[in-house]
């Protein structure tokens, strides 16, 4: 049977432009036809099965994880890490190389860089090549004072990151928790304090670190800042997981609790008004908190193993089918 002409056309179109790799533009002056109707002749020629596209690439599936968790929850940015070929203790170095190369540009171009806490932005900072970015400003998120685990501190995590970028740095001089809102209070209305914890609410970019404080190794737990009791509050209080050291429900809302009223640090809504959030997690253990930060978004820019994307892409398909049942009763 003899093929129409507008088959033949978008054969045409489609040959001269995967095979000949003409310009849209070139296609449409050599065949006398507008641009907007060679950009429709792509489309239907890949609808009507003319033209198949294969993607030859192991980054393909990790790719295509990142597509659906910016489409699905809004991401600015999303990098997915194939795990398939790795060994369970090569993980956490090849994500927080992957976070580096990911992250790199927004951190070349951002003049104010504000730093949470913890160990992979511990191992983040370290791994960091040096670079020159005299102009930008790091700002930690959180106060944090003392001898022990000093090293992971928000503090000497920004004044390490400035000098990799040899940028400019400030200090909290604050704990970051201290016994009651009074004391909190009166040191927050601190001159110097108060100038700090501006300037981490206006950075343009933060990147933080997530926590459960019901897992094993809970970073909070094992420096001493909470004990059992705390963690029997943060549960009565439904407390899902931290950052920066302040305690969220399943809302994403900072939960209602002793801890949260004692931090002295930049909080969840004001992070969240902040133009790129930055997170890294590889943990399984991890997963309902990532969850709960992706869907109320708490950051908009995040590197995760394949593992938890296909969680979080899973969990949030679970949600909506939920919800679609729960209106159509």
């Amino acid at each position: 049977m003899e093929l129409s002409q507008n088959h033949r056309d978008l054969v045409k179109v489609a040959t001269l432009y995967h095979k000949e790799n003409l310009k849209q533009s070139e296609i449409a002056k050599r065949l006398g036809i507008s641009r907007s109707l060679v950009s429709k002749y792509l489309i239907d020629a890949k609808h009507q099965g003319i033209v198949d596209i294969y993607i030859k690439s192991e980054s393909a599936y990790s790719v295509d994880l990142e597509l659906q968790l910016e489409d699905i929850f809004g991401l600015t940015k999303a990098v997915v890490l194939d795990t398939s070929n790795l060994r369970a203790n090569e993980i956490e170095k090849i994500i927080v190389q992957t976070a580096i190369t990911s992250y790199k540009k927004d951190i070349a171009k951002a003049k104010t860089i504000g730093l949470s806490w913890g160990k992979v932005l511990r191992r983040f900072v370290d791994e960091y090549p040096y670079e020159n970015h005299p102009d930008a400003t790091i700002t930690p998120l959180i106060g944090g004072m003392g001898s022990d685990y000093v090293d992971i501190h928000s503090n000497q995590l920004a004044y390490d990151f400035a000098r990799k970028l040899r940028a400019k740095c400030k200090f909290l001089y604050a704990p970051a928790l201290v016994d009651n809102p009074l004391i909190r209070e009166n040191l927050i209305e601190n001159a110097a304090i108060k100038d700090v914890l501006d300037t981490g609410r206006n950075v343009e970019l933060a990147i933080v670190g997530l926590a459960s404080p019901f897992s094993s190794n809970n970073t909070m737990t094992e420096i001493g800042y909470i004990g059992q009791p705390d963690i029997d509050e943060l549960e009565t209080c439904g407390v899902i997981g931290d950052i920066n050291s302040k305690f969220f429900n399943a809302d994403g809302q900072e939960a209602n609790c002793t801890i949260n009223e004692n931090v002295i640090g930049v909080s969840l809504e004001d992070i969240r008004r902040i133009p790129k959030v930055a997170t890294i997690c590889y943990e399984d253990t991890k997963k309902e908190v990532l969850y709960v930060a992706t869907e109320t978004g708490i950051f908009n820019c995040v590197v995760v193993t394949d593992v938890l994307a296909e969680y979080l892409i899973a969990k949030k398909k679970e949600e909506n089918q939920k919800a679609r049942k729960y209106q159509e009763t």
